[in-house]
């Protein structure tokens, strides 16, 4: 079975399937920001909110930098006690935009089924959990939104991708998917994920 991989852009949050349960999890991005002096490492490792890093950077030097992992455990962003200056809790926000083309691959998993609630290093996109075989190739969608858009691009006889949110993701949508012949059943078999 193929799948068509998307280096591209994606949101913060997807549709999974649960690593425990197998039913529809939600995986969330964590985010990161640069430590910038030692005496703030120290704060940033003695903390329970944040996780310490080092990393490499694009200039092949390492650094530090500080995680945090939204909905790990709440649903809400903390409000932090004495942050070392210079730093806001709202340094770890995710971008305005919907999209960022910045992020790693760990983040949190919540499942409402099972109640996990835990760090978790996403396979993209074998664990998406909006995904149909068709003559067996894999399409998929990130969350219910982009499966909506998705059925209404394909379905569409003049397709402008740049009219939906998600234009990015359909730009890279196998031909294999968009053809005539395969437009019905992809459709009812992306319209039988959203059930």
């Amino acid at each position: 079975m193929s799948s068509y991989a998307y280096h591209g852009i994606m949101p913060h949050r997807l549709a999974i399937t649960c690593p425990d349960c197998k039913a529809k999890a939600a995986f969330e991005f964590a985010e990161y920001v640069r430590i910038k002096t030692k005496a703030d490492l120290k704060w940033f490792e003695a903390s329970d909110t944040f996780d310490c890093l080092k990393v490499r950077n694009s200039d092949g030097q390492f650094v530090h930098i500080a995680a945090y992992y939204h909905k790990l455990k709440s649903n809400n962003m903390p409000s932090i006690e004495g942050l070392p200056p210079d730093y806001d809790i709202k340094n770890w926000d995710h971008p305005r935009h919907k999209f960022s083309s910045s992020h790693g691959r760990d983040g949190t998993v919540v499942c409402e089924s099972c109640g996990i609630r835990r760090k978790h290093t996403l396979n993209w996109p074998e664990e998406a959990f909006l995904q149909i075989d068709y003559k067996g190739n894999v399409l998929w969608a990130f969350d219910r939104q982009s499966a909506a858009e998705l059925i209404d691009y394909i379905g569409s006889s003049h397709r402008k991708a740049d009219q939906y949110s998600y234009w990015p993701f359909l730009m890279k949508i196998p031909s294999i998917f968009l053809s005539s012949h395969a437009r019905q059943t992809v459709i009812a078999r992306l319209k039988a994920c959203l059930r």
